[in-house]
């Protein structure tokens, strides 16, 4: 029923498309995804307004430019996933949500609650994914799932507090599950009577994908002679061309929405 109901859907939408003559033109394949800026952006227009009412429009109008600027390879890393549930819907999200003010109220709900749906579907696939690989495929489009997901509700008049939060936990999962692999060592030179005079702390992390990071600290005589070691720094070093560093940036924005 689930199935007939979304190719129904599709099937309305893209009549509505045909018939208002809209054209959804493929951004260059050159065009970088904002994968950090998606779901922080949209999230500011709906939870930042002191009114409380938020700014529906330009969070719809965010989500729909930052699609079509990149669709080519958002789309990209949607084939790419493993889930066919997932991989299905967020296609579905993705190339619906262009026509949103085109939508009836009950092409509309369908929308909005398939949107919903799948953004629970992503979480639930990396909470429960093995392979690093498509942990990250999925944590990198869990932001635009949500945005779109967001939106859809608010569009339906819906709060979207709990998505929200569900995206920050989903963040908050991915920061934990991607973290690198990280070593210390530590090397020291003495002198001819044996006296240590340096000390250096290595620390390098390296990501599942084989990027590093890398710092470390000096103290001469014991007294430290270089800036201190930020072992933090180095881990999201590591981990900077994932989507723990999309999700890292992120939280504190979103947390700060949320407050």
């Amino acid at each position: 029923m689930r199935t007939r109901l979304r190719k129904g859907l599709v099937a309305a939408t893209m009549s509505l498309v045909v018939a208002a003559g809209v054209a959804v033109r493929p951004a260059p394949a050159s065009a970088a995804v904002p994968w950090t800026q998606i779901a922080v952006a949209v999230a500011s227009y709906l939870f930042s307004n002191s009114g409380g009412g938020g700014d529906l429009e330009r969070a719809k109008q965010e989500i729909i430019a930052a699609i079509n600027a990149s669709r080519d390879q958002i789309i990209s890393e949607i084939d790419r996933l493993a889930s066919a549930d997932v991989r299905a819907c967020a296609e579905a999200a993705t190339t619906l949500v262009n026509q949103i003010d085109l939508m009836d109220d009950f092409t509309l709900s369908v929308f909005a609650l398939d949107a919903v749906e799948c953004a629970s579907l992503s979480t639930a696939y990396f909470d429960a994914v093995t392979d690093k690989t498509q942990a990250d495929r999925i944590g990198m489009l869990m932001g635009e799932i949500f945005a779109i997901a967001m939106v859809g509700f608010r569009k339906m008049g819906f709060p979207a507090t709990d998505l929200l939060a569900q995206l920050i936990r989903g963040y908050e999962a991915i920061v934990v599950k991607l973290a690198p692999t990280c070593q210390e060592t530590t090397l020291r030179e003495y002198d001819d009577r044996g006296r240590l005079v340096t000390v250096e702390i290595q620390y390098t992390c390296v990501a599942y994908n084989g990027h590093t990071g890398f710092g470390s600290e000096l103290y001469y005589l014991g007294r430290l002679v270089t800036p201190p070691l930020d072992r933090a720094q180095v881990s999201a070093d590591a981990t900077r061309n994932t989507s723990r560093g999309v999700a890292m940036a992120a939280l504190p924005q979103l947390r700060a929405l949320q407050a």
